[in-house]
């Protein structure tokens, strides 16, 4: 029924009381929680448009005919228009859980194309009354929101971030530092500038006794969820929530058709009773529940990468480029390949990855038969003689047309620019011609057993005019985004048992991600992992200065599955390379000859501890400890009752690692006896506790296992 615009509407659970008016054509927003009486959104909530105009751009920052209604107990309705369009906007309450959603509708009312330059939308939490806040860096936070934090969900720390910054904000950080976020520039990649706001799938709001997690999901058009600071004469506000272009995001809205619905994803407000690491599983539970996460029976074949030890990729010569490079033909040949098969064999490899060198140019998907011989031969021989799988990396259109391979493609799939004038030697990842032929390339591979296609070099590489293409015109990001998934499908619909890594569909081969962490993921047809962010180079390295933390933050929060392949040469005798990047990525692939023949065969030793536990990695659920940060991992097989423990020392003295979680959290049964690796583990009062004197950089790996299930029990010391 429609309300009275004095009254308003009302939602009310048992956490929660949402109020909702129209004043003077703004819409005024009451937020409260109850057991606190914390009032988490105070101000009018902000629609701002900014389309064209005639000398620039105009903003709009009010909608007209504003009205709302309580659809239901559950559902309140705000109706307006802007700018043409018509703007649906619903919050829907949980009648037994502290729960919101919020979604957002815009409708092409008019018989024009609309284009908009920008949107902000979102509920606002004033944080300062302090009449002359402006330029103070000392500017009153209001008290109670002092201790207040604001942490991005799930890259707390990303692979691009650096030693000890974390995404984690305070209010006077917000107001004193500036956002950021991540842009691309053709032929550049993706880099960081300044923005009003800060762009993240979801962010943990830590208040004294609870959090607030602000979660925004949207497999179809890219959009994240985004904080910024409003600054008004007289009050600095937080917007989060509601919807926000980030670097021209989702592309639609510059081009929304006459009679066109855009849905502007959907934002879950969830009260959590915990701090960051508990809405992280909340985050992921709520992914979960999209479909974004691994199978049941996930079971991705270990890699061995030849690359490591296969001079290949690193050959170099004073007076020749990389363009004109041609040692395929005595680096990769069969019989050195065959060592490297050997040596999967050895470390218990259930596939060997073929890194660039199969094929006969960089990215031409034609098989090597001049120095491999003939390709069919060559599976059948690494299946029969070695019992492993053969898996491909596929660098596509952009980073082909980068390295200056492009002589096995057509012409036809060359790019234009927006004056129509064709980009020599520049491959267009959209084209049907090139779509058409990749695509056959690769299924012929897949019909003589290829088991895994890695998709590599899919950045943005600028855009495409080409009307010839069947693409539309001009090509954007969210067009090539569409390209990546087409190529997969079409592998997908013929093949659905072969593998696929997406790396970042615009970053591509970067620690910088671009696209969220579950887009496009558990779609019909889609990929089945995600890439590690190229931590796969200086895996030691990247893990002392902070890098490889992501990794740690991405499985609190995500169940989509990472594959990273690591260099065996920079482990240490402990095995802290190995059992972090095995800890933290559900596809793992291993490669390179240590050195040292200890730590050499200590690795041989590790892996088959690794396949026995495999199902843990790759199956468990992920689990960390805020008394033990990023230094405690717990995979969890919950039906089983079961789990490992990885801990490691990730500095360079020796220290005791110890730290404590609860078995509910776990999922364990309370109830149940356990065998447990005494004296590091105890399990009393509810929790499960440890403590382990590990040495600089080491590793240790522990299980527990209900004291029912079959086999021999036992902790594992790797340090």
């Amino acid at each position: 029924m429609e309300i009275n615009q004095h009254e308003g509407c009302r939602l009310v659970n048992a956490a929660w009381e949402l109020k909702v008016n129209v004043v003077s054509n703004q819409l005024k927003v009451s937020w409260t929680e109850r057991s606190t009486g914390t009032r988490m959104a105070d101000d009018g909530y902000l629609y701002r448009f900014t389309i064209p105009s005639l000398h620039g751009y105009r903003v709009i920052d009010q909608l007209e005919h504003l009205v709302c209604r309580l659809l239901n107990e559950q559902t309140i309705e705000i109706r307006g228009k802007a700018a043409g369009l018509e703007i649906i906007h619903h919050f829907t309450m949980s009648c037994n859980q502290p729960v919101m959603e919020e979604s957002i509708q815009l409708v092409n009312t008019t018989e024009e194309t609309i284009s908009l330059k920008h949107i902000e939308m979102g509920l606002q939490k004033t944080f300062t009354q302090d009449p002359g806040w402006h330029g103070k860096p000392d500017a009153v936070i209001l008290p109670e929101l002092r201790n207040q934090r604001l942490t991005a969900l799930p890259f707390k720390h990303a692979a691009d971030d650096l030693k000890g910054m974390d995404r984690s904000y305070t209010f006077m950080d917000l107001l004193a530092r500036p956002g950021e976020e991540v842009r691309t520039a053709e032929n550049l990649g993706c880099m960081y500038f300044p923005a009003l706001h800060r762009a993240s799938e979801g962010w943990a709001w830590e208040y004294e006794l609870f959090t607030l997690g602000i979660f925004h999901f949207s497999s179809v058009h890219m959009m994240y969820s985004v904080i910024a600071v409003e600054a008004y004469p007289d009050r600095a506000a937080l917007r989060f929530g509601g919807a926000a272009m980030v670097d021209g995001e989702p592309a639609i809205l510059k081009r929304i058709g006459k009679g066109e619905t855009v849905q502007l994803g959907l934002t879950r407000f969830e009260q959590v009773a915990g701090k960051y690491y508990e809405t992280a599983y909340a985050f992921r539970a709520f992914l979960d529940h999209q479909g974004c996460r691994f199978p049941a029976s996930f079971n991705p074949p270990i890699h061995w990468n030849e690359l490591y030890d296969n001079p290949e990729w690193n050959m170099n010569c004073p007076t020749r480029d990389f363009q004109s490079k041609t040692t395929r033909s005595f680096t990769y040949t069969k019989a050195w390949i065959e060592q490297e098969a050997i040596k999967a064999a050895q470390y218990g490899a259930e596939a060997l990855y073929l890194d660039p060198g199969w094929d006969t140019e960089f990215g031409s998907f034609l098989w090597g038969e001049a120095w491999l011989g003939s390709e069919q031969a060559f599976m059948d021989e690494m299946k029969d003689k070695y019992g492993l799988q053969v898996s491909l990396h596929a660098p596509v259109a952009p980073w082909t047309s980068q390295a200056g391979f492009v002589s096995s493609w057509s012409k036809e799939a060359y790019r234009k620019d927006r004056t129509g004038a064709i980009l020599e030697g520049s491959l267009c990842l959209g084209s049907t011609s090139y779509l058409d032929e990749a695509a056959g390339r690769l299924l012929d591979h897949c019909a003589k057993g290829a088991g895994f296609i890695m998709f590599d070099g899919n950045n943005w590489n600028g855009g495409c005019w080409n009307e010839t293409h069947g693409h539309p015109v001009p090509y954007e990001k969210n067009d090539h985004m569409e390209a990546c998934m087409e190529l997969t499908r079409r592998v997908k619909m013929k093949y659905p048992e072969v593998w696929i890594e997406m790396h970042d569909m615009i970053s591509g081969g970067s620690r910088t991600r671009y696209t969220p962490v579950y887009y496009q993921y558990g779609m019909e047809h889609s990929y089945d992992m995600r890439w590690g962010y190229e931590l796969m180079w200086n895996p030691l390295e990247d893990l002392l200065e902070g890098r490889s933390l992501a990794l740690f933050y991405y499985n609190l929060a995500c169940n989509v599955p990472l594959y990273l392949h690591i260099d065996l040469k920079q482990d240490n005798e402990h095995g802290i390379v190995f059992w972090w990047y095995a800890s933290t990525c559900r596809h793992l692939g291993i490669g390179g000859t240590h050195r040292h023949p200890v730590i050499a065969e200590s690795q041989k030793m590790w892996m088959k501890q690794y396949k026995r536990l495999k199902k843990f990695y790759t199956q468990g659920e992920f689990y960390g400890s805020a008394t033990c940060p990023e230094e405690a991992h717990f995979h969890v097989l919950p039906h089983e009752n079961a789990l490992v423990i990885n801990l490691f020392n990730l500095t360079t003295a020796f220290r005791d690692i110890k730290g404590e979680i609860d078995v509910a959290v776990l999922g364990l049964d309370p109830d149940l006896w356990y065998f447990v690796p005494q004296p590091n583990v105890a399990m009393i009062d509810g929790k499960l506790k440890w403590t382990r004197f590990l040495p600089p950089l080491g590793a240790d790996l522990l299980e527990i296992w209900p004291s029912d299930s079959l086999g021999h029990p036992s902790s594992v010391q790797n340090s």
